[in-house]
C-alpha cells in the first residue's frame, strides 16, 4: 500500500467516518478525537487490509470498534448517546419549518438512543449513512439476512415510538424498500 492510497482514503472516507461516529457520541470534540484515532488505526493496520471488502467497509468496521473501545475506556453509564452532527437546514425552509424539522430529528435521535446497540448501528448505517445491506452486513460482521431482520425490528420499534411522523415515515419507507431488495 502506498502512502498516496492512505491519503486518498482519508479524503474520501473522512466525512463518512465522522458522521458515523457523530451519531454515536455526544460532543463534536469527541467525534473528532475518535475519527482521528480511527485513521491512526487504519495507518497502523493497513498491511492487514486484504482487499476482501471495500476500503470504506474496512474503515467503518474500524470506526465501529473504535467507538466501542472509546466507550469502554470512558466507562460511561449512558451508552446510547448521539450527537447533533452536521444539522444543516435547507435555505429554502422557513424558520418554522426548520425548527419543526430539527425537533423531529431530535425526537428521532432520542428514539434511536433507546434502541439496543445492534439495532442502532444497523439503522445508522443503512438509513442514515445509506450503505447497502451487504456493506452494512460486512461492517457489522453479520449475514445479509440478520442485517435485514435487525433493521426491520429496529424500524418497527422506532415506528412504535414515533408513530406517523412524516420524517419517520420517509425513513421507514426507505427501510422497507431496502429490506425487500
Amino acid at each position: 500500500m502506498v502512502e498516496h492510497d492512505l491519503d486518498e482514503w482519508y479524503r474520501t472516507y473522512h466525512r463518512d467516518v465522522f458522521a458515523y461516529i457523530g451519531y454515536q457520541v455526544r460532543s463534536r470534540q469527541d467525534a473528532e478525537d475518535i475519527a482521528q484515532e480511527v485513521f491512526v488505526r487504519v495507518l497502523l493496520g493497513v498491511e492487514r487490509f486484504q482487499g476482501l471488502s471495500s476500503p470504506k467497509t474496512w474503515i467503518l468496521t474500524i470506526a465501529r470498534r473504535t467507538v466501542v473501545d472509546w466507550y469502554r475506556k470512558k466507562r460511561l453509564m449512558n451508552l446510547f448517546s448521539l450527537s447533533n452532527v452536521l444539522d444543516v437546514a435547507s435555505e429554502e425552509q422557513t424558520p418554522y419549518e426548520s425548527v419543526e424539522r430539527q425537533a423531529k430529528e431530535a425526537a428521532l435521535r432520542e428514539s434511536l438512543r433507546g434502541l439496543k446497540q445492534d439495532m442502532r448501528d444497523v439503522v445508522i448505517l443503512r438509513m442514515m449513512q445509506e450503505f447497502s445491506t451487504e456493506e452494512t452486513a460486512a461492517i457489522l460482521g453479520w449475514s445479509s439476512a440478520k442485517t435485514r431482520t435487525t433493521l426491520h425490528r429496529a424500524m418497527k420499534k422506532l415506528h412504535q415510538q414515533l408513530g406517523a411522523d412524516s420524517l419517520f415515515e420517509e425513513l421507514a419507507q426507505a427501510a422497507e424498500e431496502g429490506v425487500r431488495s
